[in-house]
């Protein structure tokens, strides 16, 4: 299997259902309560429990792929993607929602570490680093398009609607599971034995010094991402008392930065290298949390600052993943496991801790700052091994 534009784009598809997932629903969170006579802590606990199976699913079905392959269980979890939203659509209870989107996010994971670990079987060094700012790039739109697509799908299709339209979303991932993708690691490639070969690699990797560098510039610069997306209703409508609408623009136009900044970082990573680009994208995100404990709380000084937050990530994560992986490419299905569960979990972490205080900006600025500051640590660490 050859990596060109049309593979890039079936593997972006394929982690795309992630976000989608995540967002798409979000505006029906009302209507689902009312509807299943429950409370909205319930309702929340429905994205909570996908964002664990994310996690979950990436880690296990991630570094299992080095002993088994990639395109069975790629398979695989294209299927639970597609029964999982079906039951979602088709639920009458409210912890039968919460068990389905636990087992969807369990799919999803599976999908988006997958299709990484392809890539990364497919190519290496700069060329790695270009396909994952391309695949970022593509895959970008979805947390733009999906909070959209749900507000304006909402009301006339309904929550269990917008539950139908992921398992067609679903469903064209696992067509091109079948038809397009390949498998990309042969099994002269892949490490033999079971659950002793799964920690094994697991320890092969997180003793390589200059993976867990790159693993905290990824996961860390993730987890300025999401203390920006936890705090910004808070920040642009409660604290800048900004309307419904401009939020919605807001957020667009700062996921649009992210799409903008991969496709800077496909161009320059010709010319520079990947290792740089990264390290001065850490130092921009740590400088902007910094900053946003120190400007005026004005809508003309913190939404510049969110911009440039959500732009860095797009010169982070697809570098960090290439570079990540590139130092255990022979275990390049556990990497890309070992980061998308640690993705999450810092996800997971920096999500409450923004609500802390009176402050939502000084409260997100400081964990911009500090998880800024924790992906320059890591970066010093890949660099100094």
């Amino acid at each position: 299997m050859r990596l060109n534009g049309g593979t890039l784009a079936a593997f972006a598809l394929l982690a795309a259902g992630g976000p989608f997932a995540i967002d798409m629903y979000l505006p029906a969170f009302p209507a689902i309560a009312a509807d299943l006579n429950t409370t909205p802590s319930l309702v929340q606990l429905t994205l909570s429990t996908f964002m664990v199976g994310m996690a979950l699913g990436q880690l296990f079905v991630g570094a299992l792929s080095d002993t088994r392959g990639r395109h069975r269980l790629l398979v695989i979890g294209a299927v639970v993607s597609v029964a999982a939203s079906a039951s979602c659509a088709l639920t009458t209870h409210i912890n039968l929602l919460i068990a389905a989107r636990f087992i969807l996010g369990l799919g999803s994971g599976a999908c988006v570490v997958l299709a990484r670990a392809c890539v990364s079987d497919l190519a290496h060094g700069r060329s790695a680093a270009r396909a994952f700012s391309i695949m970022m790039t593509i895959q970008g739109l979805a947390p733009v398009i999906a909070p959209i697509l749900g507000g304006l799908l909402a009301e006339p299709i309904g929550w269990r609607g917008l539950f139908w339209v992921l398992t067609g979303l679903a469903a064209l991932q696992l067509t091109v599971a079948v038809l397009v993708v390949r498998e990309t690691l042969p099994a002269e490639s892949r490490t033999s034995g079971g659950l002793k070969a799964f920690f094994g690699n697991l320890i092969a990797v997180l003793r390589n010094r200059r993976f867990v560098g790159y693993l905290l510039a990824f996961s860390f610069g993730f987890g300025g991402l999401f203390a920006y997306i936890s705090a910004s209703p808070f920040i642009i409508q409660g604290q800048l008392g900004l309307p419904p609408v401009v939020y919605s623009v807001v957020f667009a136009l700062n996921s649009l930065g992210i799409v903008v900044g991969s496709t800077i970082n496909a161009r320059l990573v010709k010319r520079v290298e990947p290792h740089v680009l990264l390290r001065n994208a850490t130092y921009v995100l740590a400088v902007a949390g910094v900053a946003l404990l120190v400007v005026p709380r004005s809508e003309w000084f913190v939404l510049p600052l969110l911009f440039i937050v959500a732009s860095s990530l797009g010169f982070i994560l697809g570098n960090a993943t290439a570079l990540g992986n590139g130092v255990v490419r022979e275990r390049s299905g556990t990497g890309s496991a070992v980061m998308g569960f640690a993705q999450f979990l810092v996800g997971g972490m920096v999500s409450p801790l923004v609500g802390l205080g009176g402050n939502p900006i000084v409260a997100t600025g400081l964990c911009i700052a500090v998880c800024g500051a924790i992906a320059v640590g890591g970066m010093s660490m890949a660099k100094g091994s």
